[in-house]
């Protein structure tokens, strides 16, 4: 404590306390706050940031949602691990994870979740994104009225391997 006498705290901010009891109140919002003393600075792990996703139906109709984490996992029934892969923040090698209600494909620039009865991918600017957006809603659309021998959730992941294919193809020749 002695190395740190000669310095000043910047303005605003209380000297340390000797005594024990001594809360400070650094974020100038309210009592009893732990935080990081920085307004507008959250910790890690306390409240999740929504992300932007769109959500493609059995019908080829598409949205766009704002979702956390915590709701995507209630909603498909994942663990945050199988979330992780979604992250563009960490680059993993593509996988595809087979669970009991869910498929999560993370494909190079293709990162979605593929349900029984809808596709939650991963919002991007990207050209595969919205190629893949398109082309699979305009697919659901043309072949409504026919019989598909596959299931929904195969159609959509044989789509996303298509595209990876071709991009993939596109970046050798």
């Amino acid at each position: 404590m002695e190395a740190f006498q000669g310095l000043h705290a910047p303005g605003g901010v209380p000297e340390p306390s000797s005594h024990g009891n001594v809360r400070l109140n650094l974020d100038g919002y309210g009592y009893g706050y732990r935080g990081s003393g920085f307004p507008g600075l959250k910790k890690r792990g306390h409240g999740h940031g929504n992300r932007s996703w769109i959500k493609i139906d059995q019908d080829g109709n598409s949205k766009i949602l704002e979702l956390d984490k915590a709701t995507i996992m209630r909603h498909c029934s994942l663990p945050s691990r199988d979330l992780r892969l979604l992250d563009p923040l960490f680059i993993y090698p593509s996988t595809i994870l087979g669970r009991e209600k869910a498929i999560v494909a993370s494909l190079e620039q293709i990162r979605c979740i593929i349900t029984a009865d809808e596709v939650i991918l991963m919002n991007s600017l990207d050209g595969c994104v919205v190629q893949y957006m398109s082309e699979f809603c305009k697919r659901l659309q043309t072949n409504r009225e026919q019989a598909e021998d596959l299931p929904f959730e195969f159609r959509a992941l044989e789509l996303a391997l298509d595209l990876t294919c071709m991009s993939l193809d596109a970046q050798v020749c």
